[in-house]
């Protein structure tokens, strides 16, 4: 498989990794474990990936159902753990809710294209393969990344 896809993204390296999992007829979370332009990243450090993503001017979340991609543009919130969960409270950004932390098994920075543009993002998976949510790397007024971001991210 990782063949396969080195293969396909040296053919075309702007195919968005999501059309490689569709051409192999596997899942995304398959293709982000063996793609180059994919790490991962240590579950056990969430805490520390989340005050980075606080250290942002803003961010852009996406919670994708089969019907529904809802995207949140806002700072990314502060928030405790009770209840069994990560509980998103923060009165400086409009992201609110609750997250089980203990969900998620695997957490991927992804360097991709998107609508044949350079997108880096943060993908949070389930132990079923399924993306919880997705933090990107935010872009300007030019839809440009925004570069104090993208280096934050960089060096994840």
């Amino acid at each position: 498989m990782k063949n396969k896809i080195k293969e396909m993204l040296k053919n075309d390296s702007k195919t968005p990794l999501s059309k490689i999992a569709q051409e192999l007829g596997v899942s995304l979370v398959e293709v982000l474990r063996e793609a180059p332009t994919v790490r991962k990243y240590d579950v056990e450090k969430i805490d520390d990936l989340f005050e980075v993503l606080r250290s942002w001017d803003k961010v852009l979340m996406l919670v994708m159902t089969p019907n529904l991609i809802l995207e949140i543009k806002d700072k990314f919130p502060k928030g405790f753990y009770g209840h069994g969960f990560f509980n998103f409270h923060d009165p400086e950004s409009s992201v609110g809710g609750h997250l089980t932390i203990t969900a998620i098994k695997e957490i991927f920075l992804v360097t991709d294209t998107m609508f044949n543009r350079k997108s880096c993002s943060i993908r949070f998976f389930g132990e079923d393969g399924k993306e919880i949510f997705a933090v990107y790397v935010p872009r300007d007024e030019k839809k440009e990344l925004i570069k104090e971001c993208l280096e934050s991210f960089e060096s994840l």
